[in-house]
């Protein structure tokens, strides 16, 4: 049977914290994809080392979002109000012209 590879959790939650996805830390730790995967299930403390990382990136990037909408980022308000609070863009409504008919009188 292989020797099962250590893996500092510390090292874990700093990876998710940049907002590496699981196959780049998997990369990073040097361990197959299925290898991350299979200890995320199997133990509990590393989906937990994850999970907090990924939270920490999330944490990053909404303040940095609130901060731009407080400025009046237009933009910002925008992806948050579409993500966030429900919005979304609607078409234009369409409305065909009906055929003219001009008659002319002959003089």
């Amino acid at each position: 049977m292989a020797k099962t590879k250590e893996i500092d959790l510390n090292k874990v939650e700093e990876l998710a914290s940049l907002g590496l996805s699981e196959q780049q830390i998997a990369d990073s730790l040097g361990i197959s994809r299925s290898t991350l995967s299979r200890r995320k299930n199997d133990n509990e403390t590393f989906d937990t080392a994850l999970r907090k990382g990924k939270a920490k990136a999330l944490v990053k990037v909404s303040n940095a979002l609130m901060q731009q909408v407080e400025k009046g980022s237009l933009r910002a308000i925008i992806f948050y109000l579409k993500c966030r609070g429900g919005w979304r863009e609607e078409e234009p409504e369409i409305r065909e012209i009906p055929p003219m008919i001009i008659n002319t009188i002959g003089t």
